[in-house]
């Protein structure tokens, strides 16, 4: 009588190794964008200055864009990280971003307004990030968990706003400043109010 063989079954190498990579690139992804979309809120550490002498002082686009190449420069001393603050028809905020693992350029534009406080709220308006689409809120989220961002620069991307506290610039020690105008218009008319500590 013939003995007859079960086959052994052979197990898929090709088929288990293509499940692990698909669950992995799945877990990345969710990771990815749970960190990416979670609503990120950074609060300006600065003091505001308190007893100061005031000097009103007329700028023009040129000469803010000057201030702000300053201020941002100081901020990214010894940083690879590189972005502008400048001034035109809008506030634009320029640098880039980590998309899919790719480095891309982005300019988001803000609207300003100056607050009760003399500070500046800018909200966001608008993005070009080439083709791409790509939501407000995930690139303010990597701007304020990766971008060296002054002490006096609050983020809320919930919101879609940055608060500049121009008034704790200098940590309360320093010169720091108050906005009392902002146009937009042809040059730019751009009046703050510096404030110079007593002490």
């Amino acid at each position: 009588m013939e003995r007859q063989t079960t086959p052994v079954k052979q197990t898929n190498w090709w088929k288990w190794g293509f499940i692990a990579l698909v669950a992995v690139l799945l877990v990345t992804t969710v990771t990815v964008s749970v960190k990416a979309f979670t609503p990120t809120k950074v609060t300006s550490m600065a003091k505001v200055a308190t007893g100061t002498t005031n000097i009103d002082v007329a700028l023009n686009k040129k000469q803010v864009n000057a201030l702000a190449d300053y201020y941002v420069n100081k901020s990214l001393k010894n940083s690879t990280m590189k972005y502008r603050f400048q001034v035109s028809d809008q506030a634009m905020l320029t640098g880039s971003t980590q998309v899919l693992g790719a480095s891309v350029n982005f300019v988001l534009l803000f609207k300003p307004t100056v607050l009760p406080s003399g500070d500046v709220q800018l909200k966001a308006q608008k993005l070009s990030i080439g083709s791409l689409p790509v939501p407000i809120s995930f690139v303010m989220n990597y701007i304020a968990k990766n971008y060296p961002l002054p002490n006096w620069v609050a983020m809320n991307t919930a919101d879609k706003t940055m608060t500049l506290h121009l008034t704790a610039i200098g940590n309360g020690k320093k010169l720091s400043f108050a906005a009392k105008k902002i146009d937009l218009s042809g040059d730019g008319n751009f009046v703050f109010q510096a404030r110079i500590p007593k002490n």
